[in-house]
């Protein structure tokens, strides 16, 4: 389940996440802040970026997303994108090593 850690509060912005075309989220799949879950829902999703408004999370709070898949990608290195009000972008590594 892919994490979100808030570094420096954020007030009513909004996060995408950019799954980079390694994993399609599905509508009914679903994110948590704190203890509340949420469905990430069509409108939030455009092929496979997710794009969540009115986040407000204190730093060192976590956005988690349950994507639901069941198959990893194959061995690689993948980088997905977090970006927070459009402006900035951090990037993520996975490194998924072969069996």
């Amino acid at each position: 389940m892919p994490k979100f850690i808030a570094t420096q509060p954020l007030r009513n912005a909004t996060l995408t996440f950019d799954l980079n075309g390694v994993i399609t989220p599905d509508a009914t799949d679903l994110y948590y802040i704190v203890s509340d879950q949420n469905k990430i829902g069509a409108d939030k999703i455009d092929g496979s970026a997710i794009t969540i408004p009115n986040i407000t999370l204190n730093a060192g709070q976590l956005i988690i997303f349950d994507l639901g898949f069941n198959t990893m990608p194959s061995a690689g290195t993948y980088k997905f994108f977090i970006t927070v009000d459009s402006t900035h972008t951090q990037e993520m590594v996975l490194d998924i090593a072969p069996n």
